[in-house]
């Protein structure tokens, strides 16, 4: 199956939201600087059971940035994959000096809280549920980092994403359904970042 036959596809996605006439204008919640972006998701407690679901994730933000034009400097993932792995300091390391390290001049930080493929463990339907919170981070070596939320937001903004109930021996597999979730999250969290309408019903 075909991420366009999911209905959920960055492209599907982009292209409704450019082609919304209708609706209330939504102001981006923060504007991301145009220069190096390092997307950070943060599985530290090894809450996502799908490897595929962080980089769909990634690649769906990273899609969506660059044609609404948010930033196209998107550091890839494999270069933070590598420094992960070879930097023997790394788990020492802040978000910040994360981002320094790699270039970048803000961090765009996502860290998982929730990632579930169904709401209770050998239960026999799939109903997704990935949340996250989200900070954006300056790479300056200052006390105050934190560009966006504010302080009322103190573990950062939260986005989630849930899937439609199906049962497990349906006609899609766990792997498609984390890929649908990890889609639908990427767009969520992309939102934060640029002005749309909002699609009336």
């Amino acid at each position: 199956m075909s991420l366009g036959s999911m209905g959920c596809s960055p492209y599907n996605f982009m292209a409704a939201v450019a082609a919304a006439t209708g609706g209330e204008w939504v102001e981006a919640n923060y504007r991301i600087g145009e220069g190096p972006l390092l997307i950070l998701i943060d599985d530290l407690d090894g809450l996502v059971t799908e490897p595929r679901a962080v980089k769909e994730t990634h690649e769906t933000i990273s899609e969506i940035f660059y044609d609404f034009k948010i930033n196209r400097l998107v550091i890839p993932l494999a270069e933070w994959q590598t420094l992960r792995q070879t930097d023997k300091k790394y788990d020492s390391l802040s978000v910040r000096q994360i981002g320094e390290k790699l270039g970048a001049e803000q961090v765009l930080y996502i860290k998982v809280v929730r990632f579930t493929l169904s709401d209770e463990p050998g239960a026999d339907i799939y109903k997704g549920h990935f949340v996250v919170r989200i900070k954006v981070l300056s790479t300056r070596p200052e006390r105050d980092v934190r560009l966006w939320p504010p302080e009322t937001e103190r573990a950062g903004h939260k986005v989630e994403a849930t899937t439609a109930t199906e049962p497990i021996d349906g006609d899609r597999s766990a792997f498609e359904v984390a890929l649908e979730l990890s889609i639908k999250l990427g767009q969520g969290v992309a939102k934060n970042f640029y002005g749309y309408r909002e699609l009336e019903n």
